[in-house]
């Protein structure tokens, strides 16, 4: 690993597949997103509205589960297997615990949930079909996030893609049989996406738990030795995974109260807005990959005792985000138009916007995840949680909620100076803090020690 063909070695090993997995994810949402689309704007819409409490939820998971992975990262590099199944159960117990209450509140105050976002009647009326049935995805979603970060953690990349290879393929077949109606069955519209989301995700978590129950893995146990923990243990995981769960919650009120101004531009533009998001997604999986493993690499280099090796890791995997970014964007604007063609948009004007959305994405996209990678890959990483939520509170909710708010509501600015406004306000400030606080070292922290 010290020489740079062992870094990047390693880090393809790690990266590849969990971007691939990511990669099929979008795809799956990307599916969704197109196979609505010839539904209408109302129904894109609706989709969309209704994808915002489930990316509400899976926020929720992965503050846990990026918690999680802070501490299973380092033990694995300490060696301490018991320690592992410890995190790893609690991380299950807070998983559940998120999963009923979503569970209840999408499926008994859907239409409250709508006008969160939109007080336009026919999407009222049409998201709720929608959310009730997704509603019973939540008990399945906290069990995937958390065992394919447990998994990733411990160097295993292999199982959560694989699984989701499946999953993804039997969500885009169960959404062409369902929503048109195919061999023999009813046409099911919006309700068939819904059904075959849920569908798929449960059979991806049966996948999971088969997996880790019959392979001579670490998490193959006694249920026992998952959830016997001692309240110290209790608290030194709570300390360290609750700061990032209120991180990306905070994070998410943020990014909703934007959708709440752009769901108010009108579901044309909305419709836009969605389609341009599930495209967006695909570009961001490339820095999820980079992002988890150096979460992984770094983690366990602290665990084993080297810090000097750890900043040297992290400081490598800074320098490939923009520059994935510039790669990325450059791809992404010149096809733009082919991809959106591949989809039934119903208005010009929809696909107009979207196209330039993408646009303006790429050209900020080698700025754009540069505190990704430093608050999630490096500094959760190093067992320092909680300075994320510093820096999301002011580039939030001081600088980016009220421009945009003020641009949408008030000024009622074109659409996209709403994407650039948000992209400015947040960005600028939060790339200058998480540098300053990268190179004071501050935020590696060994936890096996504690």
């Amino acid at each position: 690993m010290n020489s740079q063909k062992g870094f990047f070695k390693n880090m393809v090993k790690l990266a590849l597949p969990i971007a691939l997995q990511q990669l099929l994810v979008s795809c799956a949402q990307l599916v969704d997103t197109a196979m609505v689309t010839g539904l209408g704007n109302v129904v894109v819409s609706s989709v969309g509205v209704s994808s915002r409490w489930i990316f509400l939820m899976n926020l929720f998971y992965f503050g846990i589960s990026s918690g999680t992975a802070a501490m299973i990262a380092q033990f694995w590099g300490a060696k301490e297997k018991d320690s592992i199944r410890k995190s790893y159960g609690i991380a299950l117990i807070f998983g559940a615990v998120v999963a009923v209450m979503f569970t209840v509140l999408m499926f008994f105050f859907p239409d409250l949930l709508t006008r969160v976002f939109t007080s336009e009647q026919a999407v009222v009326e049409t998201a709720p079909q929608y959310m009730r049935i997704v509603a019973f995805i939540a008990p399945f979603a906290a069990f995937n996030q958390v065992t394919c970060v447990a998994l990733r953690s411990t160097e295993r990349v292999n199982p959560p893609l694989y699984t989701s290879v499946i999953s993804v393929a039997l969500n885009t077949f169960l959404n062409y049989v369902l929503i048109n109606g195919k061999l023999g069955l009813p046409a099911m519209g919006i309700k068939g996406a819904a059904i075959a989301t849920l569908t798929s995700t449960a059979v991806q978590t049966i996948l999971l738990f088969a997996v880790i129950r019959t392979s001579k893995d670490i998490y193959n146990a006694k249920f026992r030795e998952f959830f016997t923990f001692t309240k110290n243990f209790f608290r030194r995981f709570s300390v360290v995974c609750l700061p990032v769960v209120l991180n990306e919650v905070a994070w998410a009120a943020g990014t909703n109260i934007y959708s709440m101004v752009f769901a108010r531009q009108g579901s044309e533009a909305y419709a836009g807005y969605t389609i341009f998001s599930s495209i967006e997604q695909i570009a961001f999986v490339f820095f999820v990959g980079i992002c988890h493993a150096c979460s992984i690499m770094t983690g366990k280099t602290i665990g084993e005792g080297n810090e000097g090796g750890a900043y040297r890791l992290a400081k490598k995997f800074l320098i490939m985000t923009p520059l994935t970014g510039i790669v990325t964007g450059t791809i992404l604007a010149l096809s733009r138009n082919h991809l959106l063609s591949l989809l039934n948009i119903e208005t010009q004007a929809a696909f107009d916007l979207a196209s330039s959305l993408i646009l303006l994405y790429c050209m900020w996209l080698p700025f754009r995840n540069i505190p990704y990678t430093l608050i999630v890959g490096t500094f959760r990483a190093g067992g320092d949680t909680k300075i994320g939520i510093v820096y999301d509170l002011i580039s939030l909710y001081v600088l980016g909620v009220p421009a945009v708010a003020y641009l949408g509501l008030v000024a009622k600015v074109d659409f996209i100076y709403l994407l650039l406004a948000m992209y400015l306000c947040e960005d600028v400030l939060k790339i200058t803090l998480t540098l300053f606080r990268f190179r004071s070292k501050k935020w590696i922290r060994n936890l096996t020690t504690q």
